[in-house]
């Protein structure tokens, strides 16, 4: 409501009434905000240049986590190849045991029948 009041009566009242300042005043207060200007450039151009070596990490690690995603697919392609090359090698493995013990059941046979064309004769 003070406010409101001032603005009214169209009167502007300042509380250290600094609108007297003299020209060595105005040029020190200057002279400090323009040295705060400085400080906050430098302190600008520091960030900036801490922001564009960030971005080039976060585009390094972007592409490292594509390339292990990547991996962990191909990873996951070569899990499931082998699981089917071992199926396959045990599939392997019985063909052969059934046939390794055929042919020996094979030999057994033919070497307990007699060859009918085997005609030896005992001669004394």
């Amino acid at each position: 409501m003070f406010f409101m009041s001032i603005e009214r009566n169209n009167e502007v009242q300042s509380l250290d009434d600094e609108s007297n300042l003299s020209y060595n005043e105005l040029y020190d207060a200057f002279k400090i905000l323009y040295d705060e200007y400085k400080k906050l450039g430098s302190k600008y151009s520091s960030l900036k240049k801490s922001q564009a070596c960030l971005l080039f990490k976060k585009d390094i690690l972007e592409k490292k986590t594509y390339i292990v995603v990547d991996d962990s697919n191909k990873m996951d392609q070569l899990k499931e190849e082998n699981k089917v090359l071992k199926e396959k090698i045990d599939k392997l493995n019985n063909t052969l045991a059934k046939s390794t013990q055929g042919s020996k059941i094979l030999k057994v046979m033919l070497a307990s029948q007699r060859c009918v064309f085997n005609k030896r004769t005992k001669s004394i």
